[in-house]
């Protein structure tokens, strides 16, 4: 029986192609704070809970219930945190996509700017400068009293907090560390590439211009290519009657190109 070929594996594209390593690399690690944040928050609320059950008396009213409402409330509450896993794990690749595309561009898009690295990095280091110069200015401006006040608010935190608000207070802070990576990210990049389709304009602007003017030149007669010449270099094109040998490089440069 003669042997029959074997058929490619079809492999369904995988929209994280679009990004380099290094993107994806970033995008995960930032999604992965996100989850960290949220996983702390439910921490922080669950210490709170435990707080509540065993200082308000709302433990002895779960202990005095029957056990199928004992086992129903733990079911539930695991039921709960399987749930928030699946939501996780589901919404992974979707959230990385829309990660990636919030904050980088694809490699078909990038590739345009290949030959732009060095002015993406200068670029780049410039807007850093500008949020810090803009940060150090806003915190310049910010009264004494304010930071009086952010003082007071900590002095209280550590003589009312309880191990549950600590909790909820680290979640928080590292949701908003993350929020300013990402927002810190999405102003880098986009402000990088917003800069450099500028600077494609106007090169793309001016190579129209010279290829209108190249076209001109060609159609010009003799008078007005000595007249363009004399205007560009300051040169004269005609000596005793005869064409300089200046004159005649550049017609040959403007005629041929």
């Amino acid at each position: 029986m003669p042997r029959t070929s074997r058929k490619a594996i079809d492999r369904t594209p995988n929209p994280l192609d679009a990004y380099s390593t290094w993107d994806i690399r970033i995008a995960k690690l930032i999604y992965y704070g996100f989850i960290l944040g949220s996983t702390i928050l439910v921490l922080g609320v669950w210490a709170l809970i435990l707080r509540f059950l065993f200082e308000g008396g709302a433990w002895d009213i779960f202990v005095g219930l029957g056990l199928g409402f004992q086992v129903a409330i733990i079911a539930g509450a695991v039921t709960g945190h399987l749930f928030l896993l699946v939501l996780f794990y589901t919404l992974f690749r979707g959230g990385m996509v829309k990660l990636c595309g919030a904050l980088f561009k694809d490699r078909r898009l990038a590739k345009k700017w290949e030959d732009y690295d060095s002015l993406r990095l200068l670029v780049g280091v410039s807007l850093i400068g500008l949020y810090i110069t803009l940060i150090s200015l806003l915190l310049g401006f910010l009264p004494s009293v304010f930071f009086a006040s952010i003082w007071e608010a900590w002095l209280w935190m550590v003589a009312n907090f309880g191990i549950g608000e600590w909790i909820l207070y680290v979640g928080g802070m590292v949701f908003i560390f993350v929020g300013i990576a990402f927002i810190g990210f999405i102003l880098w990049n986009k402000g990088v590439f917003w800069v450099l389709s500028r600077v494609k304009t106007i090169e793309d602007e001016v190579e129209v211009d010279e290829q209108i003017k190249k076209e001109a030149i060609k159609e010009a007669d003799e008078r007005t290519l000595t007249r363009i010449f004399k205007k560009e270099t300051g040169q004269k094109a005609i000596h005793r009657g005869k064409e300089t040998k200046s004159y005649i490089n550049w017609k040959k440069k403007q005629l041929l190109g």
